[in-house]
């Protein structure tokens, strides 16, 4: 079985980017595992001391979930023109392993503008050694009017959109 582990790069329980990603993640392939990870707050503050020597025990689970996936989802906002800061850090520690290393990588930005971030997060995960391929990525721009109260896609183009993405992550 497939598995593809999602990264919510929002600090918000109630943000677009949860939106967008229980939309997607009702696209995919029940033949796919759909795990979502939405739980930055909860990270310890990135010490590189600690990244070799001694880990968090929740960093290591997270670094071995991240390596076990088929593929990695990262869907972020953009805080400030970057990318947030528990997305962020996320990464940072994942930076003194291989984890990513050759991992397919699927990033979703998801913000008023959102270019910044969404080239900042193809430049860091390529760092990291991610597989980046440019039809697993969408940048949605004034995402905010593109959902209703609910969080609900009445977008046309967006749903459009996430049905493209869904069916290159399903055919991954």
């Amino acid at each position: 079985m497939k598995t593809i582990f999602a990264i919510v790069g929002s600090a918000s329980a109630h943000s677009s980017n949860h939106h967008i990603v229980n939309h997607l993640q009702q696209e995919i392939n029940a033949d796919i595992h759909f795990t979502l990870f939405d739980r930055l707050k909860e990270l310890p503050h990135f010490d590189p001391e600690e990244s070799q020597s001694h880990p968090p025990i929740e960093i290591i689970a997270l670094r071995q979930v991240i390596n076990d996936a088929d593929l990695v989802l990262i869907s972020s906002p953009e805080y400030i023109f970057s990318v947030p800061s528990g997305l962020k850090n996320l990464l940072e520690w994942c930076a003194a392993t291989t984890v990513f290393t050759d991992k397919p990588v699927s990033i979703i930005t998801a913000a008023a503008q959102g270019e910044t971030t969404h080239v900042e997060l193809q430049r860091i995960l390529q760092g990291l050694g991610a597989q980046i391929d440019e039809k697993r990525n969408l940048l949605i721009q004034g995402v905010k009017g593109k959902l209703d109260a609910t969080g609900a896609i009445w977008d046309e183009q967006l749903n459009l959109d996430l049905e493209k993405l869904a069916t290159q992550l399903n055919e991954y």
